[in-house]
């Protein structure tokens, strides 16, 4: 007998936790009403309250959806704690805020939104790694972090919205993204490329029945999330100002190049 995955196990415990506090509910909600029916001189007949008992009881299917519901989504609500919970360079956390809107997760209706899970993130710090190279990557990081303690001194928790504001800290990840974009002068090969290399690592499933489950990213899902990776840049490409700036820090640059990239990745 094939032994059952963490992910089953875990899915059937989760359904059996949520199961019983359904029933606890229900069964509460049954003795409270014959309670109240005794104070009140048996108002409710014991036959309409076990027949209520009854029609209660067939609710606890639905009552168990919503409990797991609230289980699987304070799962979710977990790995994303962890991911801020990890000490990261700042910069890898600045970067990721340029697309993180676009992470996949149940709206207030309990229906998945997004396009992108957060599931790429090993293989997009791969993906970023390889292109940037790590020496520049290391370079990124060390400016940005130096930039952190400059504006935080310290105090928790940080200001991320703060920090994006910061001069320095946007003329790095306006450099990261001209780097990146070079990267897609041809769109077609490397965009499969960054496909390839975000599937072959995307992390393991939260849980069993996540809605991100069975989501890998697709050419389609990489243009959006490029669109958003590279907005910086995109607003430079249309400033004369902000493009002679970042012009100055790289000998060469081709206003017309990058603005054809950014069309193509569009």
């Amino acid at each position: 007998m094939t032994p059952k995955s963490p992910e089953v196990i875990s899915q059937k415990r989760r359904h059996a936790r949520s199961r019983a506090m359904a029933q606890v509910v229900v069964s509460t909600f049954t003795e409270r009403l014959k309670e109240e029916a005794q104070k009140h001189g048996g108002s409710l007949s014991q036959r309409h309250i076990d027949e209520l008992n009854i029609d209660f009881q067939a609710k606890a299917g639905l009552l168990t959806r919503v409990f797991e519901q609230a289980f699987s989504d304070a799962a979710r609500e977990q790995e994303e704690l962890k991911w801020h919970a990890i000490k990261r360079p700042a910069f890898d956390r600045l970067i990721v805020k340029r697309f993180e809107q676009l992470f996949i997760q149940r709206g207030v209706d309990s229906v998945p939104h997004g396009t992108i899970s957060r599931r790429i993130l090993p293989g997009f710090f791969l993906g970023l790694n390889m292109m940037l190279g790590p020496e520049a990557l290391e370079r990124y990081q060390w400016r940005c972090d130096t930039a952190l303690e400059r504006i935080m001194k310290g105090r928790l928790p940080v200001g991320w919205n703060l920090v994006d504001q910061d001069a320095e800290v946007h003329t790095v990840i306006l450099d990261a993204q001209y780097a990146i974009a070079l990267h897609f002068e041809d769109v077609q090969h490397r965009s499969d490329w960054f496909v390839q290399i975000a599937n072959a690592h995307l992390a393991p499933i939260s849980y069993a029945d996540a809605p991100d489950a069975q989501w890998e990213l697709t050419p389609r899902a990489l243009r959006v999330m490029a669109k958003h990776l590279l907005g910086d840049l995109k607003k430079a490409v249309d400033d004369n100002v902000a493009w002679q700036h970042l012009a100055e820090r790289h000998e060469g640059a081709d206003r017309h190049k990058i603005a054809l990239i950014l069309e193509r990745l569009d």
